[in-house]
């Protein structure tokens, strides 16, 4: 190496020891922005705080790293004000988790106003990879149009076809009823009904009652309190009756929650499970030290979205949200609990699984719930880019 490259080198070097000395002259601080106490805090919440704090222990060189964490009450109202103070006053660098899709989409619009970072491991309405998108939005864990369809084209590749949709009124159900109705009217399948119920309803009798009596081959439920629904259908003999029943939004824990007894035979769509693989397992094991249970596909996305920041400020030596955003979208995602690409629009491509609930019989152990009845590439699971209302897309 001649004199003029040698000084290049060292020059290269001293710079990435600055950038380096930058980002640990502050802590760098992660907001996990969630359910804490609520519904949906089983399969988010505190289990993301760990998560979070799982993916910061890989990044000890980067120097102190903080996680902050609040409740924002399933009110999206909330979840902006805080986003808002955690941003302007905390100096928060990225937020993560924000479950409901309401308050994803307030936080998103926060989020786009600043320049700032969010990783939606909780939220996951097309809107936000839509209308709402922005260069620092990342739909990580899971999303609308995948779930739903995923589930129509199983079911209907199975012989089902005619459907009853009892739709929450949220921005999750809308998202997911306008794919599903897609969907069945593409293939001619027969919508008997569609009902839409209000946010967190408790008692399905009535709705289940009515798609009781409509005799549709699928009674989907979208959205809601799954331990509710299955209970009730069971109680009612929706599915003793022949039908099928489903929701294409369930986390993990909300099966655990309604029972094997009643939940068995029922298929999920999700792009992860802890029990997937050898390097879900690993992380799963790991991460159930720590809480006593195993992990929803929420924790999963959070520990990956704030690994891949932390990546990104690692390798760039940069906290600056323009800089580490370009090397997060750049960069493919691959850690033991997520394996794809990030899109234009912010959402991770990756490939999805059709599952099973297993009978009692079936469950080896506790948390032994799903066994996988088909992969579905990310080609075929993912919204067409081809028509987005991002405007990152068209850029």
């Amino acid at each position: 190496m001649n004199l003029r490259s040698r000084w290049a080198a060292l020059v290269l070097s001293f710079a990435a020891l600055s950038a380096n000395a930058a980002v640990a002259a502050e802590p760098i601080r992660i907001g996990v922005l969630s359910d804490m106490s609520g519904v949906f805090s089983d399969f988010s919440g505190p289990g993301s705080v760990v998560a979070a704090q799982m993916a910061a222990e890989e990044f000890k060189d980067l120097g102190p790293i903080e996680i902050l964490r609040a409740d924002h009450l399933n009110k999206s109202d909330v979840g902006a004000a805080i986003a808002r103070r955690w941003f302007d006053v905390d100096k928060v660098d990225i937020i993560a988790d924000t479950i409901g899709s309401a308050v994803g989409l307030a936080v998103a619009a926060v989020v786009r106003e600043k320049g700032k970072v969010a990783i939606f491991s909780g939220a996951g309405a097309n809107d936000l990879f839509g209308v709402a998108c922005s260069k620092g939005g990342f739909v990580w864990a899971f999303n609308a149009y995948s779930n739903a369809h995923v589930i129509a084209s199983a079911l209907m590749d199975k012989g089902f076809k005619s459907w009853y949709l009892i739709s929450q009124q949220s921005a999750w159900g809308r998202s997911t009823e306008e794919t599903m109705l897609a969907d069945l009217n593409s293939r001619d399948a027969r919508v008997a009904g569609v009902v839409r119920i209000p946010i967190l309803t408790e008692d399905f009798t009535s709705f289940l009652t009515t798609a009781q009596a409509s005799r549709a081959d699928v009674v989907a439920i979208l959205g809601g309190v799954v331990a509710n629904q299955v209970k009730q259908a069971t109680e009612f003999g929706v599915r003793q009756g022949g039908q099928q029943l489903t929701n294409p939004m369930i986390w993990e824990h909300q099966v655990f929650g309604a029972g094997l007894e009643n939940a068995q035979g029922m298929y999920v769509a999700a792009p992860t499970y802890w029990d997937l693989d050898e390097g879900t397992r690993e992380w799963a094991k790991a991460f159930s030290k720590r809480t006593g249970y195993a992990p929803s596909m929420t924790h999963m996305g959070t520990y990956s979205g704030v690994r891949h920041f932390l990546q990104a400020v690692r390798k760039t030596g940069s906290r600056d949200p323009s800089v580490v955003t370009e090397e997060m979208r750049r960069t493919p995602v691959e850690d033991a609990t997520t394996h794809g690409t990030i899109r234009p629009d912010g959402l991770v491509s990756r490939d999805y699984y059709l599952f099973q609930v297993k009978s009692p019989a079936e469950s080896k152990q506790p948390w032994d719930i799903y066994k996988v009845i088909k992969k579905i590439s990310s080609a075929d699971a993912m919204p067409p880019l081809k028509g987005s209302a991002c405007p990152l897309v068209h850029d």
